[in-house]
Order: C-alpha cells, then sequence, then structure tokens
C-alpha cells in the first residue's frame, strides 16, 4: 500500500486558518494589492459582524435581506481568502484577483438590487424579470465556487447531480425520471424564494451561528484556549499517562468554543502530543489520542461545530432542544477515550509525570473568571431567550470577563481581529449553508428527495438497521472530503428523510448522520484528523488512523444505542433515561476493557471475547438483554477480580 505524503502541522493548520495572517501588518508593510485585499477582509469581516451584533440587539431585518446581505459578505471574503487555485490571499497576483473582483462587484450589485426596491422585488416572485435571473446566476454559481474553494469538489457533485436531474428529469431512467424544470423556473425559487440560497440553513448561519463563532474567536484571543491547557494539566497532568488524559479533558472544554477538527488538533497537539510522547506513550498512540479527543470537541455542547443551530433549523426546534439531547452521549464518548487511556497507560506500566505542572489555584486566578462567559452564553437559554440573545449577553460578559485580569485583558483592536477571524475562517461553514440551501431547493422543484427516500427504502430492503449502516457507510465516505457541517447538511437532506419514513426518530435521526460525519475524521483510510495529528507526532499516518479508529469505537456504537432507545438523547422518563444512560456508560467501559486488554490486571483473550459480547448485550435496547449483558460481564470479570485478591493477599506483609 503506497503511504500517503504526510502534510504539515503548518500546512493543516493554512487549510483552517490562511486568513488569520496579520491582516493590519500587511496593510502597513505589504504590496499594494495585497493592502487592498487585507483591507477589503478586514471591512467585509466587520460589516458582517456589526450586522449580526446589530440585528441581535435591535431585531433583525427583513429574513431575506439579512440573508442576501450575509451571503454576499461570506462569498466575497471567500473570494479574496482563497484563488480559484488554492492560493491564500497574502500571496495572490493582481490577475488572480481581477476576475474575483469583478463577481464581488456582481454580488453587491445584486444585493442592492434587492435591497433598493424589495417591495417590488417581492411582487415579482413568480414572475422573474431578466436582472432577477442575471443575479440569481451569479449568486448560484459565485456560491458554488466559492463552496469548491473551501470544501472541494464532491459536494458541488452531488449538487449538479440533482440539478442536472431537475432541469433534464425526463432523460433521467426508472424511479428518477421526472418533467423537466425550466431553467428559469429553476434560478427563480434558488434566488427569490426561500428554499434556495436564502433557506433556512442560511438563515441559521445570518443570525446567530456567526455569534458564537466570534464568542470561540474572542474566547480565543483573550488566552481562554491557554486556560483550559492549564486547568485540563492541573486537574489530569499528574496521573499515570496524565498528558493523554489531559489531552481528552481540554479537547472536551474547547468543545464550548471550537468546531474546526482540524483546527483542535494542531492548536492543543502542538502542547498534548509532545508531553504524552515525552511519558511514554508511542508516537502514533499520542497522535490518535489527540485526534480522537479533537473529534470528539464538535459533539460536546454547546457550539459542537456548528451544528447544533443547523439541526434546530431543520428540526424547527430551539437550539437548546439540541444540546441537551447531546450532553450525555458527549459525557459518555469523552468517558469512554478516558477509560481506554487509564487501561492502556495501566497495562504499559506508566507512572506519573516528573514535570512541573500548573495548580488548580493557579490556572483558575489566571483564567477562571472567563468561566462567567461561558455561564453567561448558556443561562440565558434557561429563562426563555432566543439563541441571538443568549450569543450577545455571552459576547457581551465575555468582554467584561476578560478586562477583569491582566493575562485575559487585551487592547481593544484585537477584540475586532477576533470578529475579523470568526469571520474569514468560518468561510466554509458560510459556504455549506448555502450550498447546502441550493440542493434542498433543486430536491423540492424536481421532487427527487422523496424518489432518493424511496430508493434508500429499497435498497435497505425496509430494514431500519440496514438503513442505518448504509447511512454510516454514506456519512464516513463522504467525510472523506468534506467538513463536517457540509457532511451532516448533505446527509440530512438526501438520507434522513428515509430513517425517519422508517421509523426511527427524527432528532436521533440527524444527530446519527452528525456523529458519522465526525467520526469520518478517524476513520481510514483519509482520516485527517489522525493524518494532522501524525504530522505534529512525526508518527506513521497508517499507524495513527488505526489506533485512532479503535479509539473512538464507542463512538461507532453509540448512535445506534439513541436510534433504538431516544431515551438517551434525553427523550422519555427519568427512569428510561437512566436506564440507558448506565447500560451505554457500563457497556463503553467494558469495551474499553475489552479492547486495552486490562481491567485491574491483563485480561485473557477468552475474558476480552465475553467482555465485547457483554458490550453488544448492553448496547441492546431491551432490559433482558442487558441483564444477560451484565451476568456476562460479572462471569467475566470476577474470576479476574478474586486473582487479583489472592496476589494481593500473597505479597507480604512489610516488616516492621
Amino acid at each position: 500500500m503506497v503511504q500517503p505524503e504526510a502534510p504539515s502541522a503548518a500546512a493543516l493548520a493554512l487549510l483552517e486558518q490562511d486568513a488569520a495572517r496579520p491582516l493590519r501588518r500587511v496593510i502597513r508593510h505589504g504590496a499594494p494589492h495585497h493592502r487592498a485585499v487585507a483591507a477589503a477582509i478586514i471591512f467585509l469581516s466587520l460589516f458582517l459582524g456589526v450586522l449580526l451584533i446589530y440585528t441581535a440587539a435591535f431585531g433583525t431585518i427583513t429574513a431575506y435581506l439579512q440573508r442576501i446581505a450575509f451571503v454576499c459578505a461570506i462569498c466575497s471574503i471567500g473570494l479574496l481568502v482563497r484563488s480559484a487555485g488554492g492560493t491564500a490571499w497574502h500571496r495572490r497576483s493582481v490577475a488572480s484577483l481581477l476576475p474575483d473582483t469583478v463577481c464581488i462587484v456582481l454580488l453587491i450589485a445584486g444585493m442592492l438590487h434587492v435591497f433598493l426596491d424589495y417591495e417590488e422585488f417581492a411582487r415579482r416572485i413568480g414572475f422573474p424579470g431578466e436582472a432577477d435571473l442575471a443575479f440569481g446566476i451569479v449568486y448560484i454559481l459565485v456560491t458554488l465556487e466559492v463552496t469548491r474553494r473551501f470544501i472541494g469538489w464532491a459536494m458541488l457533485l452531488i449538487v449538479g447531480l440533482f440539478s442536472v436531474q431537475a432541469l433534464f428529469g425526463e432523460h433521467f431512467p426508472g424511479m428518477f425520471a421526472a418533467p423537466d424544470v425550466r431553467w428559469q423556473t429553476f434560478v427563480e425559487i434558488l434566488f427569490m424564494q426561500d428554499q434556495g440560497i436564502f433557506g433556512s440553513t442560511t438563515g441559521v448561519a445570518a443570525t446567530y451561528l456567526m455569534l458564537f463563532l466570534i464568542f470561540g474567536a474572542v474566547l480565543v484571543r483573550t488566552n481562554g484556549i491557554s486556560f483550559f491547557e492549564d486547568l485540563s494539566l492541573a486537574l489530569m497532568g499528574r496521573r499515570a499517562g496524565g498528558p493523554a488524559h489531559v489531552s481528552v479533558l481540554s479537547s472536551a472544554l474547547q468543545g464550548t468554543t471550537s468546531g474546526s477538527v482540524v483546527g483542535n488538533v494542531v492548536g492543543m497537539g502542538n502542547v498534548t502530543i509532545p508531553l504524552m510522547i515525552r511519558s511514554g506513550f508511542r508516537p502514533a498512540t499520542a497522535g490518535a489520542i489527540e485526534a480522537v479527543a479533537s473529534s470528539g470537541a464538535q459533539i460536546m455542547p454547546p457550539v459542537m461545530g456548528s451544528a447544533a443551530f443547523l439541526m434546530a433549523a431543520f428540526l424547527g426546534v430551539g437550539y437548546w432542544t439540541i444540546v441537551v439531547a447531546a450532553v450525555i452521549p458527549a459525557v459518555i464518548y469523552f468517558t469512554s477515550i478516558h477509560c481506554q487511556v487509564e487501561f492502556r497507560s495501566r497495562r504499559l506500566g506508566m507512572v506519573a509525570t516528573t514535570e512541573t505542572l500548573p495548580t488548580v489555584g493557579a490556572a483558575m486566578r489566571s483564567g477562571g473568571h472567563l468561566l462567567i462567559a461561558i455561564a453567561a452564553l448558556i443561562a440565558p437559554f434557561f429563562f426563555g431567550f432566543s439563541s441571538q440573545m443568549a450569543a450577545l449577553i455571552g459576547l457581551g460578559a465575555l468582554f467584561f470577563a476578560s478586562l477583569l485580569a491582566r493575562s485575559t485583558r487585551i487592547p481593544m483592536a484585537r477584540y475586532l481581529d477576533a470578529v475579523v477571524d470568526a469571520m474569514s475562517n468560518n468561510v466554509a461553514v458560510g459556504a455549506a449553508v448555502a450550498t447546502a440551501g441550493i440542493l434542498m431547493g433543486t430536491l423540492w422543484v424536481s421532487g427527487a428527495g422523496n424518489l432518493l427516500a424511496d430508493f434508500v427504502v429499497f435498497a435497505s430492503d425496509g430494514r431500519l438497521i440496514v438503513a442505518l449502516v448504509l447511512t454510516a457507510v454514506i456519512a464516513l465516505i463522504l467525510g472523506m472530503g468534506l467538513p463536517t457541517p457540509a457532511v451532516y447538511l448533505t446527509v440530512a437532506v438526501l438520507i434522513v428523510p428515509a430513517l425517519v419514513r422508517m421509523g426511527a426518530p427524527e432528532l436521533a435521526s440527524h444527530m446519527f448522520a452528525f456523529y458519522f460525519g465526525i467520526l469520518a475524521n478517524v476513520t481510514p483510510p483519509v482520516a485527517l484528523a489522525a493524518y494532522a495529528a501524525a504530522s505534529i507526532a512525526g508518527a506513521d499516518l497508517n499507524r495513527t488512523g488505526y489506533e485512532a479508529f479503535i479509539l473512538a469505537l464507542s463512538g461507532f456504537i453509540v448512535p445506534f444505542i439513541f436510534i433504538y432507545d431516544p431515551a438517551l438523547l434525553m427523550a422519555g422518563s427519568w427512569t428510561a433515561i437512566a436506564m440507558v444512560s448506565g447500560a451505554t456508560l457500563i457497556a463503553v467501559i467494558l469495551l474499553a476493557a475489552s479492547v486495552e486488554g486490562w481491567l485491574g490486571r491483563t485480561l485473557t483473550f477468552p475474558v476480552r471475547v465475553l467482555l465485547a459480547i457483554a458490550t453488544l448485550c448492553l448496547a441492546w435496547p431491551d432490559w433482558r438483554a442487558r441483564l444477560l449483558g451484565l451476568a456476562i460481564a460479572a462471569v467475566a470479570i470476577l474470576p479476574v477480580a478474586l486473582r487479583r485478591e489472592r496476589a494481593a493477599a500473597a505479597v507480604p506483609a512489610p516488616v516492621k
């Protein structure tokens, strides 16, 4: 097998953050055209940030107008940040900027065309004029081009396939045949109505999703991530295998602000991976632990890599509903990783680190006051505030909290830099939601959404478990070429309706798609998070990917559990929630023991097999199967415990 070339940590960081270079420094010292680009990125980012903050504080403008302003600004930033050939903004030539400048002018002209006479524009819905169609084509093509630059060809090919089916459906065979849609109708629906580019997914990003990302960017600028690292080191660093526990805990904490897997790996891994290697972990293992932990940051509320907001839009429920549903599975995921790290550390005979580590008191004194801001971000939901207002309150609290200590106090210009970071580093999110809107509109106008759901039901022979496995495989394959939000959006639009039709709970189906989109980051042969970690650790890519896959096994089981028993997502009585949570927690602990071959002492192969069987029984949504699983686990563990007691009793007492 040919070993893929390892991307460097710097290259991976550039993929995630190539707009985060010091823009103001380039304005002062760069080439004239680079100065102009930097100034334009800053202006557009601040314009978008101010629009979001203003409308959160004083009320949104007409939904369509807010969404077209958002798409215009985010696509313009994307055209500047990265060229058609993938060159970062600070290395672009004048020639590469000319066509993008024309596109930006057309985007702004299209926005003004709508803004200057919106009432007349709204009356023309269903009867578009030539200018409406022309600007509609511009917005569709530019959105797709920005998606190609930041997400890749995979999503474009999917959109392209269904667009061709909509326009030329009469030429498609069998169940995918449909009447042709006039191109004028196609463009009008995608541009002028709310089933296309400016649909509900774009509405989420254009109102409050980006505010949460601004919160995360400000937290990074005010040394919040350093606080999480110090607190994790203080709490877990002195255990055997402590640096690995630190990696897991700090990534869980970082999930409150971040949704970028590679960004998590590069940012946190540069600290934790060398510590793990020095404490005795092999480089591949150290990289795998960081990759799995950083991927898990996307399932840890409240931000969840933007999926919580997008899920809420799809389901028509409150954002807080998604956050509450995600808590137990996220805790179980990180508990499972902690157990595997603990069992492996004990099996390898590791000892606590001798390095000087921060104390809890020191960590809290340096950044503990930032927890006030995180509490302020979450608390408004308990009082019925909207997501926009909660984000605004959290952002305001973070600003004032950061002023309380010298370690977190920064110049005012750096707060503005954080807004620019949030906008320019999340173009992929904006492009993904807009392109998802195009896909949803295409399926709506052609009726192909129902046809695809019929196909999934047919291919699975009406069996939900087969459809779930098919969905998981599709999400894992898409995840090899798409970021997690794009994977989730694509599967949610194309596949999830079929799962719901077959009896799966709607929220659980969306969460299922989201989980497997995340797990693609640690699933060979293309495991981007594992490859990023391997480049930092100096480890073999394939070995790191394989170890990451083994560490993330619980993540592959939990989604199936909450499909068949939604109580794991807080849907049901407290008794049902407690029973399934307890059974799942025991299951992942037994799975960790089975995989690592240690539970108080080294386990034999038959015992490991029994524990694996017990895990499957506990995961089955039936109380009799769970009782059987507990019985099998007891049969497997009891002899191990007795042998351990006998061994301890045989040790002679120390002579006084």
